[in-house]
């Protein structure tokens, strides 16, 4: 068995992983706001039969890793063997890494198209993850290979929604829910962000329609994909689909 890790900005994702591919535990721990996530951690993971190894990739800072490695070496191993960006991936697909220097793609971008690749095998797709920040990329399909052509990033939901009460003298941390003509403050807000996002991940999809000819699938994951999902038009048939860092990180941990 081998534990896969997915330590983002907010939450770090975990999955257990037998031969086969098949998730048998998977768990989530937030990390912000001073939480204890070594202790949660190596509760939940001692839980399990005991993995051969850990494998993970990470966009969180150093006390985060750190407390992740904590709670690997708790369970009796030697620590998390993280994996970063590939120049190509070669396995049941091969991914080719169109960035200019494909070292500097975010690990969490990369391991979602591979999960995304295998979701939708030959398909040239759109991935949005919404998260902390909201990535949008693009991965074109041709016989024998897919190629990850390039994508954006931008503030997240929570972000946006707090740098406008932070960078404003009137403006309050919004909460409640969308709507198309808004008559309270809090749904303007709400509102705004939830179009600004929807709008991003539009605009991505029909620029990359326009250049492939067709349509692409569109795939969305992260904490705020269903509430994305509720603002893009209908004919963009948005699929929902988790954990797609922690499918890619399987992919790689059975072709390394």
């Amino acid at each position: 068995m081998t534990l896969l890790i997915d330590a983002g900005n907010s939450a770090v994702k975990w999955a257990a992983l037998v031969d086969g591919g098949t998730f048998v535990a998977t768990g989530r721990q937030l990390h912000r706001d001073g939480a204890d996530i070594e202790s949660s951690l190596s509760a939940a993971w001692r839980s399990l039969e005991r993995p051969a190894r850990a494998v993970g990739c990470s966009v969180a800072g150093r006390d985060v890793m750190a407390a992740i490695e904590r709670a690997v070496r708790s369970i009796g191993l030697d620590g998390v063997d993280w994996l970063r960006s590939q120049r190509d991936f070669r396995g049941p697909f091969t991914l080719v890494n169109g960035y200019r220097d494909p070292a500097q793609l975010g690990p969490d971008r990369w391991h979602a198209v591979l999960g995304a690749c295998a979701r939708l095998p030959g398909a040239s797709f759109v991935v949005a993850s919404a998260g902390t920040a909201t990535t949008v990329d693009c991965v074109r399909a041709a016989p024998g290979i897919a190629r990850f052509v390039g994508g954006c990033i931008a503030p997240g939901f929570r972000l946006m929604l707090e740098s406008l009460s932070r960078g404003t003298a009137g403006l309050p941390l919004a909460d409640g829910e969308a709507d198309d003509f808004p008559d309270t403050t809090d749904r303007a807000i709400v509102t705004g962000v939830l179009d600004a996002q929807a709008g991003l991940v539009e605009r991505v999809f029909r620029r990359f329609a326009a250049a492939l000819g067709a349509p692409p699938r569109l795939l969305l994951a992260g904490g705020h994909a269903d509430t994305l999902a509720a603002r893009l038009p209908v004919e963009l048939a948005p699929i929902i689909e988790h954990n797609l860092v922690l499918r890619g990180l399987a992919l790689r941990d059975s072709h390394p």
